[in-house]
């Protein structure tokens, strides 16, 4: 069994030879293992794939690892040059702050209005995602659970007008708010048929706005949930693997998580495993979730630890994956990543 057949048979709820490791390795951690700066994968989708390469190199027992946003020159119009920090406007009128180690970030929107026609046409995320994609080995595509990202449509928007403006729209102008995130709703939809027709092994639907450090449940399910459904829908025509990130608290939202019908969610470090797999345990697998900031500053010892907790927690039955709750930090220790490898292999087997 391959990384990517364990992976797979996690994410389908059955029972594979050992618990798959999958952290949630995408831009940061893989420009250290290059030791290039993070910006520069960030912009350079070539040299993003090159460095996931790298990632896997370093660690061959990993079953897989994540291709997530980035910027190319395709949809850049603008851009300001300072030191160690690039300023860059893009199509949709964003402008995003790039500093020399760190994935860039929307710091200003144009969009001031939901009947911007730019939030029916313009899409600044899905390039560099596609093109990272198709620049990864063939054998890497088959051997590996490289899970590729579509931002989900309500995020998409956040990316594009500010999380103030959508707050704000869930009370003012809900109807607004629902019709510009139908209006990405197309664009999602070709974004995840595309990177399914270029063989990604897993198709990722990143709803990380929609946290429950920011929206209440009842939001979620108005203005995420049917939108999820969708996706996850078309990706069940596909035959391809689903897996929802939603960042933060999402204890309050688990049962709609659920019904989202992403075949994995993968759980940011708020979240308990052992409640989830009692809750929703029956209904998706799960993924997570040790804390970023633990793999970052705790010694291998303590992530092994940490990692033999989870397995132990989530493992019983099949239908986990032991991952970080979000993205792993440029500044991670690589023997923490071959702690939590170490700790599945001394734990998660199921022989």
């Amino acid at each position: 069994m391959n990384s990517r057949e364990r992976a797979e048979k996690a994410m389908r709820r059955e029972i594979p030879d050992r618990v798959p490791v999958v952290p949630l390795i995408d831009t940061s951690y893989a420009a250290a293992c290059l030791k290039v700066p993070v910006s520069a994968c960030f912009l350079d989708p070539v040299l993003h794939a090159r460095a996931l390469v790298r990632v896997l190199e370093r660690h061959p027992k990993i079953d897989g690892l994540s291709i997530n946003i980035g910027l190319t020159s395709k949809v850049i119009r603008e851009v300001t040059s300072g030191e160690n920090e690039r300023l860059l406007t893009t199509l949709d009128g964003s402008q995003w702050h790039v500093s020399t180690n760190d994935t860039g970030i929307p710091t200003r929107h144009e969009i001031n209005s939901f009947d911007d026609r730019r939030l029916y046409s313009v899409d600044v995320l899905r390039p560099h995602i596609v093109d990272t994609l198709r620049s990864m080995p063939a054998d890497i595509l088959r051997g590996y659970d490289i899970s590729v990202g579509v931002t989900g449509p309500f995020s998409q928007v956040v990316f594009m007008v500010g999380i103030e403006m959508v707050l704000l729209a869930m009370y003012e102008q809900p109807a607004a708010l629902k019709a510009a995130i139908e209006a990405r709703m197309p664009l999602s939809l070709s974004w995840l048929e595309e990177i399914a027709a270029l063989g990604a092994p897993s198709i990722w639907i990143g709803e990380g706005l929609a946290s429950g450090s920011l929206i209440s449940p009842r939001q979620y399910a108005e203005f995420v949930l049917p939108y999820e459904q969708r996706l996850t829908q078309r990706l069940r025509e596909l035959k391809v693997p689903s897996v929802l990130h939603v960042c933060g608290e999402t204890n309050k939202i688990l049962e709609a998580v659920a019904e989202s019908g992403a075949d994995c969610f993968e759980a940011d470090w708020q979240v308990d495993l052992g409640e989830a797999k009692t809750r929703i345990g029956c209904q998706m697998s799960l993924k997570g979730n040790l804390h970023t900031t633990d793999l970052i500053q705790l010694p291998a010892k303590a992530i092994y630890e940490q990692s033999c907790v989870a397995i132990e927690k989530a493992k019983a039955g099949g239908g986990f994956i032991l991952s970080s709750g979000c993205a792993v930090g440029r500044d991670t220790p690589a023997e923490n990543v071959d702690a939590m490898v170490q700790a599945s292999m001394d734990h998660g087997s199921y022989q």
